[in-house]
């Protein structure tokens, strides 16, 4: 099963021009700071200029609760789609695995922030989108590089790219100190997804909130197969054993010992049970009966100190324990009602320490020290898992600076990273240690500040997960870290100047990312493994574009578009393959987002595109995955505290794939009563 889990979670200026005008962003360049360190963070319109945001020398994409309702989603990894550079690999359905990668380097590269905090799963290396809501969402950001802010754990400097999810805390209102918000969602699938949000303030500066969101659906929805493998015979099937069954409830306290200080505690539980529908083969029609539970346990605490202006201090800690629990049933098993089941325990223990001092007006200096503990305890009533408790310790440093003037800023980082581990079964990985550089700069051209020019180069790496060490007849744990450099130049022009516009954002970047080896599943009978004989290069360039156009007091027009350009070929030892496009990397995608508003009322229109792609290396036809277009449209209306909204999803019933063999459901609706109090 566990090979099986891996695989899962496993330009012509002309043509860029042309695409522009037909695609999306729904995001405005940001520096991080205007986001991850806000105590309360108000609704704000994202294509509002800030002067901070043309500050951020790293290509930022942010999508405020704003815009939220605007994108269908019904998770994170709805609203992560919409980024430029951004795939994710979306096995269908409300229950389905979504996992993101950036700019081609795969999702173990891709950091997932939590409230400023790092998730972590040190079995697969990736996380499950999915199991974040939206409900309690304030902000959804994507820093290419790494958040430009000091002040912050040395982990948020350790990722190729860091996905940064905001939630929604208290904000004291002396006139409303407590509040909250009933959400019920329901649609197609037999989906039911009711939410509940409250908020209370006790005086000035303690808070606390707490929300609960529910999912429930069977996740039926029909698709085409072809029962002949020319062809000739399609017939329809609904996909079976994609029920899926969740909970996600968190509760958080905070103490604002001051506008500047504050104390904050969260704790988050998440619950699932889903089928996992398999692969749609025409000569695999069995229905699968293969199951997975998850039960996992969050507390964070996080105390930060802005009280002076020259030093800064915040201390973080976390402890984390993920429960998975794997069954298959299968005649050839000779166990009790022929049912294998594999149990994985993932725990962590996190500590951090961050400091930002300014000597002058226009330096800033800040250092970070991070140590935590993983391990994973593995059983099963059928074989031999491998090692059935590995562990891993990590001392991360980072020292970094940054100078700093009204039109120009220079700086850099230096990330040491440590790591030890023990395996009880096997020989234990070897300890790694590295230093990884990040140097980066930007320019303002104008004095007005609208115009931005950037550049960064980071130095990176990703330690190979426990899968990959440890797993019987497939880890190897003399596997070498994935090693990746990345080069980015770009700009970002903002105006409210044009006469038939109130604003105007264009971003652009032309990136380069280079990857020594590279992780590499090798396919073989009885057995595959894994092995370092990878180097993949990648070029593209990221294209955003957002425009609004206020009619009246009541009328407002939204449009926002991206279009992404990836070359990402393998040029690894192997001759057949190489210069072949990478599996999942297509080289044309982008989105497109239009929305209208007027009194009460408010329409709009989504697209999302992805060119051709290949599962595996594109030297094989079989590989090909078609490209798609997912059409979708939404309307609101809000009568003073209560919010009805209707989506309608690829409204033109096409039937893709994601996922080669995963296919996506066709037409489909949801319903949402919202209401605040």
């Amino acid at each position: 099963m566990q090979l099986q889990f891996l695989q899962q979670f496993r330009v012509p200026a002309t043509l860029l021009f042309g695409f522009i005008l037909q695609s999306i962003s729904v995001f405005a360049v940001a520096d991080n700071d205007t986001i991850a360190h806000h105590r309360n963070l108000k609704e704000v319109e994202v294509n509002a200029h800030d002067s901070r945001k043309l500050r951020s020398a790293m290509p930022t994409q942010v999508v405020t609760v704003t815009e939220i309702d605007k994108l269908n989603a019904a998770n994170v990894a709805d609203i992560a789609k919409h980024f430029a550079g951004v795939t994710i690999k979306d096995y269908g359905g409300i229950g389905g695995l979504k996992t993101i990668s950036v700019r081609g380097l795969g999702a173990a590269h891709t950091g997932v922030s939590y409230d400023g905090l790092m998730m972590s799963d040190i079995q697969s290396g990736q996380i499950d989108l999915s199991q974040f809501c939206v409900e309690n969402i304030a902000a959804v950001s994507l820093d290419n590089g790494q958040p430009m802010n000091l002040l912050q754990p040395a982990r948020m400097f350790a990722s190729s790219s860091v996905l940064s999810l905001q939630t929604k805390l208290p904000t004291y209102d002396s006139t409303h100190t407590f509040s909250g918000k009933a959400a019920f969602k329901t649609g197609s699938f037999g989906l039911v997804n009711p939410s509940v949000l409250l908020e209370k303030y006790f005086g000035k500066k303690l808070g606390m909130s707490f929300n609960t969101n529910a999912v429930f659906s069977d996740g039926k929805y029909p698709v085409n197969i072809n029962v002949n493998p020319n062809g000739t015979n399609i017939q329809k099937i609904k996909r079976s054993n994609t029920d899926v069954k969740s909970v996600k409830s968190e509760f958080n306290l905070i103490n604002n010992f001051r506008d500047s200080e504050s104390v904050k505690f969260k704790f988050t539980h998440y619950y699932s049970d889903r089928g996992i529908p398999g692969a749609v083969i025409y000569y695999l029609l069995t229905p699968s009966s293969d199951r997975i539970m998850d039960n996992n346990f969050m507390y964070q605490l996080h105390y930060e100190n802005k009280n002076r202006s020259d030093i800064q201090y915040q201390f973080s800690g976390k402890i984390s324990n993920q429960h998975m629990e794997f069954s298959e049933v299968d005649n050839q098993y000779k166990l009790p009602n022929n049912t294998r089941i594999d149990k994985y325990k993932q725990n962590e223990y996190y500590l951090s320490a961050a400091l930002q001092y300014r000597p002058v007006n226009n330096i800033a200096i800040g250092a970070a020290f991070d140590g935590w503990y993983n391990d994973l305890i593995s059983e099963s009533n059928y074989h031999f898992i491998g090692s059935n408790h590995p562990t891993r310790r990590s001392l991360l440093s980072n020292i970094s600076a940054k100078y700093y003037t009204e039109r120009f800023t220079l700086g850099g980082n230096l990330l040491y990273t440590l790591t030890n581990e023990t395996a009880d079964s096997t020989f234990a990985a070897p300890d790694r240690h590295k230093v990884s550089p990040t140097v980066f700069a930007s320019l303002q051209l104008s004095e007005s500040g609208n115009l931005l020019l950037r550049a960064f180069y980071k130095n990176i790496f990703r330690l190979p997960t426990f899968t990959e060490l440890y797993y019987h007849n497939f880890g190897f744990k003399d596997l070498l870290p994935e090693n990746t450099q990345q080069f980015n130049i770009g700009m970002t022009y903002f105006t409210n100047k044009i006469s038939f516009l109130n604003n105007l954002s264009i971003t652009s970047d032309v990136y380069y990312n280079l990857v020594n080896d590279k992780i590499t599943i090798i396919y073989g009978m009885p057995f595959s493994t894994v092995r370092n004989i990878g180097l993949v290069r990648i070029k593209g360039c990221d294209i955003n574009l957002s425009a609004s156009k206020l009619l009246s007091n009541d009328n407002k027009v939204s449009l926002s578009t991206n279009y992404s350009f990836q070359l990402a070929q393998d040029f690894g030892n192997d001759p057949q393959t190489r210069g072949d496009i990478i599996p999942y990397s297509p080289i044309h995608s982008g989105s497109l987002s239009i929305s209208y508003s007027f009194n009460k009322m408010e329409v709009g229109y989504n697209l999302l595109y992805a060119g051709k792609r290949y599962s595996g290396q594109n030297a094989d036809p079989y590989n090909y995955v078609k490209p798609y277009s997912d059409h979708s449209i939404f309307c609101s209306y809000t009568l003073n505290k209560l919010k009805l909204s209707a989506e309608v999803l690829n409204f033109t019933n096409v039937n893709y794939e994601v996922v080669k063999s995963y296919p996506m459901p066709r037409i489909n609706f949801r319903i949402n009563i919202n209401y605040k109090f």
